[in-house]
């Protein structure tokens, strides 16, 4: 089931529990909009009570300052605390300095649920269905 968004695609399947997210491009002037979508990715995890997330950001470009993204990081880390989540699988094409604040991220989370990250789409999701 596709949840209505303008701002970024999430589709849910109930059956397998698993929000799939796919990023949007996000630079400096988006970052008010990428606090929008946050907000909303964590209320859809809140009101479907999802256990299992699948972000794929391989489509996704990014162009922030490392210490901005940093910070929307570290709050998204503090508002995933807050859900029910067990794993989160993230698609990715391992670009640097997303990639030392995604296993931040992960480090800081580790005792709250599952993060790890996939290159492949198909391994994501036989991890997050196992």
């Amino acid at each position: 089931m596709i949840i209505p968004n303008k701002f970024i695609k999430l589709e849910y399947n109930p059956a397998t529990d698993v929000l799939w997210v796919e990023w949007p491009n996000i630079d400096e002037e988006s970052v008010p909009e990428l606090q929008f979508i946050l907000s909303e990715l964590l209320g859809t995890i809140r009101n479907y009570d999802v256990k299992k997330v699948l972000a794929d950001s391989t489509k996704s470009v990014l162009s922030l300052a490392d210490e901005t993204y940093n910070a929307i990081v570290e709050q998204l880390v503090l508002d995933l605390r807050t859900t029910r989540l067990q794993k989160f699988a993230r698609l990715t094409i391992g670009e640097g300095s997303r990639e030392v604040a995604a296993n931040k991220a992960a480090d800081a989370l580790k005792d709250k649920f599952e993060m790890r990250n996939f290159n492949n789409l198909n391994d994501a999701l036989e991890w997050l269905n196992s």
